[in-house]
């Protein structure tokens, strides 16, 4: 080796170690960057020639290595519609919008992406959008208020018809009322009362008012009379909507005009001689065995819900082994009522994303829908990603392989942790180290070229 190869030797090693200071100098600055990925030096040796008598080396290069699937630290946020990335290596799918025309982004041309940066919070336009100004992509429902929520979102993610994530004003602001169905109604009948076959009687009537709500979202009232009729049995002889006199109520093919039973074969609830329910005449269709119910059908709602369509509301009294009975007392007990079909109309509160990936937006009738589900993003080999900022990556089929949805907690996704963000992946000891290391082998190279230099003098200084 000539005094000229040390020369090129070692200034290759200052260019290698410049490089690696380049590097460090990176992660530092970056050391509090959501989701940052640091990059590390992986250095190389190049020989020209070497025998067991002879080497002539050729110096070194520097390479980055990426360390896009190591994680950071995952810490808790106040922002509902922050998470983190957890045990895995999935990234959050997001685009650049390449415009925006009246409140609306268009990605039309822009360039999938792919970040563990999701620090994402709704801009002025609805959308959730990141630290970096990237639009946060998810796979949308076909119905705005789909039930249950989210149902209608496939079942297997894909990559094709992602849409940005956006809390609509025209359509998700408000939720709109949904007429009840299915009331769960738990009480108990006085098996004290006299029993009187002679309708109607007083003396041998209890009053039950269950509440619903119409299509129109307007919670309204059904009253039922029951008379006994005999040790066990009890008819529906009136039956009405109290508020409102102009609606008319139906059971059993029997019309209740202002409450009152056009006929005397209207529906009936029998016990057995232990008071547990034994049977309904005119059962419910909605109601599913074991469980027995009676349907009311209501019409002609005017009393502040003009235009409510005519709805079935089935009462569920429960199954002979568990519900309503017929025990000693001197009136109607109603223990329990319970409706999850029908609901007040809603106006929209707060978002925030789940477990599950689930963009969820809440409501003030304390009702949530999920327009949104965003997956997850996994590759072969992440590490191998073009970098386009330190925290977001497009993708490599050659080197990284193909992009493959997942939702959270699917193969090596990862799962989601809400309400939290990543870290920078940077650790400041093991850089600050490798920058002394850098700066003392630097230094060294260059003290290579100044004794090659030493030497070239002494060289030249022979011939005099």
């Amino acid at each position: 080796m000539g005094i000229g190869n040390a020369f090129n030797t070692a200034l290759s090693g200052l260019n290698a170690f410049s490089s690696q200071i380049g590097y460090i100098s990176d992660n530092l600055a970056n050391t509090s960057t959501v989701g940052y990925k640091r990059v590390d030096a992986n250095f190389q040796s190049y020989v020209t020639a070497s025998s067991a008598t002879y080497h002539s080396p050729g110096g070194v290069t520097v390479q980055p290595d990426y360390r896009n699937t190591l994680a950071g630290q995952v810490s808790s946020s106040s922002v509902a519609t922050n998470f983190a990335i957890s045990g895995g290596n999935g990234f959050a799918p997001v685009m650049t919008a390449t415009s925006t025309t009246g409140g609306t982004a268009s990605f039309s041309g822009s360039t999938q992406l792919y970040t563990r940066e999701c620090d994402f919070s709704v801009d002025s336009n609805g959308y959730l959008v990141n630290g970096a100004g990237q639009y946060l992509m998810g796979l949308k429902e076909t119905s705005a208020f789909s039930t249950p929520a989210g149902s209608t979102i496939p079942t297997t993610p894909s990559l094709g018809n992602l849409v940005g994530v956006r809390v609509d004003p025209s359509t998700y602001k408000s939720m709109p009322g949904t007429a009840s169905t299915v009331i769960d109604y738990n009480g108990n009948f006085p098996a004290t009362t006299t029993a009187d076959a002679t309708i109607p009687d007083t003396a041998s009537q209890v009053t039950s008012q269950v509440q619903f709500y119409d299509s129109l979202g307007t919670v309204q009232t059904l009253q039922v009379v029951y008379q006994k009729t005999d040790s066990g049995s009890w008819n529906v002889v009136n039956a009405s909507i109290p508020s409102d006199t102009a609606a008319s109520v139906t059971l059993n093919g029997v019309t209740y005009t202002n409450g009152v039973a056009d006929s005397d074969s209207g529906a009936q609830v029998t016990f057995d001689s232990n008071g547990a329910l034994s049977g309904v005449v005119g059962g419910s269709s909605v109601v599913s065995p074991p469980d027995l119910g009676l349907d009311f059908t209501v019409s002609g709602l005017s009393d502040g819900s003009t235009g409510a369509t005519a709805q079935t509301v089935s009462l569920d009294l429960g199954s002979t082994t568990s519900g309503t009975t017929q025990y000693s007392g001197s009136s109607l007990e109603v223990r329990s009522t319970s409706d999850t079909t029908g609901h007040a109309p809603g106006e929209f509160q707060s978002a925030s994303i789940d477990k599950d990936g689930y963009v969820v937006f809440s409501y003030s009738n304390g009702l949530q829908a999920k327009p949104y589900r965003i997956p997850l993003v996994t590759f072969s080999d992440a590490d191998k990603l073009d970098r386009v900022t330190g925290s977001t990556f497009s993708g490599n089929d050659t080197l990284a392989g193909a992009p493959v949805a997942r939702w959270a907690g699917e193969g090596d996704a990862g799962s989601i942790t809400p309400s939290s963000t990543e870290a920078s992946n940077v650790d400041i000891a093991d850089e600050l180290t490798a920058m002394i290391v850098a700066q003392r082998a630097y230094s060294a190279n260059g003290k290579v070229i100044t004794t090659s230099d030493e030497m070239t003098q002494e060289t030249l200084g022979l011939i005099h």
